[in-house]
């Protein structure tokens, strides 16, 4: 039997949702968030294509090209080894450039979000004390910008 099918075979139960999970839900249905998730996914694509690019370029250059990855540049230094050593160079722009990405971008909007979701929990708590249910304790979710 399927794991998501009841015992029925009817449509699969939907579980309760708490008002916790409800207030949770709307913070990834702000427009923060999802430019949040638009500009991180973008710059991650941005960098993946990069890092393969040059991987990639430098192996077909090393399988296709060898006279040219064989040419001496100056000494014992070759084509082929100063494009592998570039790929050090390379991976640390890369790396450079995702914490200054997530220094600009991302977490002066994880701040905001963060202090939405401590905004909407501190509601929650109110409407749970008003309702007499037991509170939450603090600091039991944790939202950090990545």
């Amino acid at each position: 039997m399927p794991r998501h099918s009841t015992r029925l075979g009817g449509p699969p139960l939907r579980p309760e949702t708490t008002p916790e999970q409800t207030e949770r839900r709307s913070v990834s249905h702000e427009p923060a968030y999802q430019a949040l998730r638009r500009t991180h996914r973008r710059f991650g694509v941005r960098a993946t294509a990069a890092a393969v690019g040059g991987f990639l370029l430098y192996v077909l250059l090393s399988g296709f090209v060898p006279g040219l990855m064989n040419r001496s540049l100056s000494g014992h230094l070759t084509v082929g080894l100063a494009l592998g050593l570039g790929q050090f160079v390379l991976m640390a722009v890369i790396v450079w450039r995702y914490l200054v990405h997530m220094r600009t971008r991302v977490t002066p909007v994880a701040r905001g979000l963060r202090g939405l979701a401590r905004h909407q929990e501190e509601v929650a708590a109110r409407g749970r004390a008003a309702a007499g249910r037991p509170p939450v304790a603090p600091g039991a979710r944790e939202y950090r910008p990545w």
